[in-house]
């Protein structure tokens, strides 16, 4: 990857360091399309590297935007390859608004205490993982959608689909609770698809 530093907009001198205004990191990946960007308010430069305020991010795969992330604060390595956003941190992926605690940046995206809304899904996970493609990988999983709640320890939701697939489902709905070995949930077809499925009725 080939990582481009603006640091020709705005520069002010500063008594602790540099301060930096408009945009300030693009990294591109081998075929020449951005494969990230940041651009801040304001980016000062510490010992341990950077510190940047009111941060947009812009994540692509294959020259698309995949997700757009907003954070009050960023801090980041030397050559900004390692970055976390924190402080009411927003974004969107395709139709889905997201929220988290934390954002990190290392080879690939990582949200922590994510909450994501959509037209047919509402989910919070504990952890959600991005590095290429439209798949995020999810861990300690509560999804909604067409009447059903869905638990799951792991599990994959692909962006342009709204397919969420995962083991070891716990789902309950419609006067059901089902536990399922293997579970694929159309989300916006409204098709749960079950395999190795228990079924009890609930009171």
């Amino acid at each position: 990857m080939r990582f481009l530093i603006a640091l020709a907009v705005g520069l002010v001198a500063l008594s602790q360091g540099l301060e930096l205004r408009a945009p300030w990191l693009v990294v591109y990946d081998e075929e020449g399309h951005p494969r990230w960007e940041i651009t801040l308010a304001r980016l000062a430069k510490v010992d341990s590297g950077w510190e940047g305020e009111e941060v947009e991010v812009r994540l692509y795969w294959q020259g698309e935007l995949e997700f757009r992330i907003s954070a009050e604060r960023l801090t980041a390595d030397r050559l900004g390859r390692v970055w976390h956003l924190e402080g009411d941190v927003q974004g969107r992926a395709e139709d889905l608004t997201l929220s988290c605690r934390e954002a990190d940046w290392e080879g690939g995206l990582t949200l922590k205490g994510l909450v994501v809304s959509g037209e047919d899904i509402s989910l919070t996970a504990q952890e959600a993982h991005w590095s290429q493609g439209k798949a995020v990988l999810l861990s300690g999983v509560a999804a909604e959608s067409g009447g059903w709640r869905v638990e799951l320890a792991r599990a994959t939701y692909l962006l342009d689909s709204g397919l969420l697939q995962g083991h070891g489902a716990v789902i309950e709905g419609h006067g059901y609770r089902i536990e399922a070995e293997e579970m694929d949930f159309r989300t916006r077809e409204g098709i749960l698809e079950l395999r190795d499925a228990r079924l009890a009725a609930t009171s």
